[in-house]
């Protein structure tokens, strides 16, 4: 769920999310072309896990700076599914992020 009334506090280097305490997420994209004058204005994401909320704002990011493409890896079908909605998008991104936190098997 989106929200624009959703708080984050400080906890070291990171921040949580003020009403569960989860470690907040992010991820950046860009959304104009190389060419483009405005190739620095791209999208920031944040979102808490654990209450499912999530914010999004155009973020400056300096045009010699590389950005993970999170969905590389994807097949153009299911990429396209994903680019559509910034909900979908943080739910694949939320997804990936924990099974590569997840232990694995011995």
């Amino acid at each position: 769920m989106k929200s624009t009334t959703w708080e984050t506090v400080p906890d070291g280097n990171r921040r949580v999310c003020a009403a569960c305490g989860t470690a907040v997420r992010s991820y950046r994209y860009r959304f104009y072309p190389p060419e483009s004058a405005s190739f620095e204005r791209c999208v920031g994401l944040a979102w808490c896990s654990g209450c499912r909320v999530y914010s999004g704002s155009m973020v400056h990011v300096p045009r010699v700076q590389v950005l993970d493409d999170a969905l590389a890896s994807l097949p153009w079908d299911r990429r396209e599914r994903v680019e559509r909605s910034e909900a979908k998008l943080v739910g694949y991104l939320d997804e990936r992020l924990r099974s590569e936190e997840a232990p694995s098997a011995p």
